[in-house]
């Protein structure tokens, strides 16, 4: 209900930690493609996850995911081993 009452986004100190991850959830919507917005003016290297709208097409469940890091910090390696692990946990 705060988030309903709120008149805009709060960025708290929470919000700024280094040690965090943002997700967010659209579910209602299937994409190929999502881009976050950015504020330059603050450092920001926290990597950002964000899930769509799951379909299914016969057996095969599909979610899509958009997943945006600061190359800097990790590559393609590190994303397909959190997309490894998070699809052995879909597994189970």
């Amino acid at each position: 209900m705060e988030t309903q009452n709120s008149k805009r986004l709060r960025n708290t100190n929470n919000a700024k930690r280094i040690d965090t991850i943002h997700y967010s959830s659209i579910p209602w919507y299937t994409f190929t493609g999502l881009i976050h917005v950015r504020h330059f003016q603050f450092k920001d290297s926290v990597p950002k996850i964000s899930f769509g709208k799951y379909s299914k097409e016969k057996d095969k469940l599909s979610l899509p995911i958009a997943i945006n890091v600061h190359h800097g910090l990790m590559d393609g390696y590190h994303i397909g081993q959190y997309l490894a692990e998070f699809q052995r946990l879909l597994n189970e």
